[in-house]
């Protein structure tokens, strides 16, 4: 497997935070209120940050030469990193756009900031743990004998 791309990574954060500031803009312009983020989001991602670490710490020692891991094991945690760093810039990125929506408008609603902020928050403490444990799972480049191509 390759490193997720950063431009992937960066262009879903985009498009998901558009998608969040024109779906609470159509909702406002048609008279309905903008769609509530649950308090807890930012906490769950937080919490899935570390349990994604927790499960790719045996990976990092293996690779540093320590105990070794099931193959399983390790292709789990690289799967989820990468999942996890998708998943991070589509729900912090639609926080991200309900929050500029928000604070956009002539009357703002703290409630509604805050849960964007702690949900934005938790996308990208989600963001860094899966591109710290995808690093954390990848092997370092063989070495090939110290041949130079002639």
């Amino acid at each position: 497997m390759t490193r997720t791309a950063p431009v992937t990574l960066v262009l879903t954060w985009l498009v998901a935070a558009a998608l969040g500031y024109v779906a609470d803009a159509l909702l406002v312009g048609a008279g309905r209120p903008v769609l509530p983020l649950p308090a807890s989001i930012g906490a769950v991602l937080a919490a899935i940050a570390v349990l994604l670490l927790v499960l790719a710490w045996p990976v990092r020692q293996m690779v540093r030469g320590g105990r070794r891991v099931g193959f399983r094991h390790a292709t789990g945690a690289l799967a989820m990193a990468k999942a996890s760093g998708i998943v991070a810039c589509v729900v912090g990125g639609w926080a991200s756009g309900a929050l500029v929506f928000l604070l956009t408008r002539a009357v703002i609603s703290g409630d509604a900031v805050t849960m964007a902020i702690a949900t934005t928050g938790g996308g990208i403490v989600l963001l860094v743990a899966a591109l710290l444990a995808e690093s954390w799972c990848m092997l370092p480049p063989e070495d090939d004998g110290g041949a130079s191509p002639a």
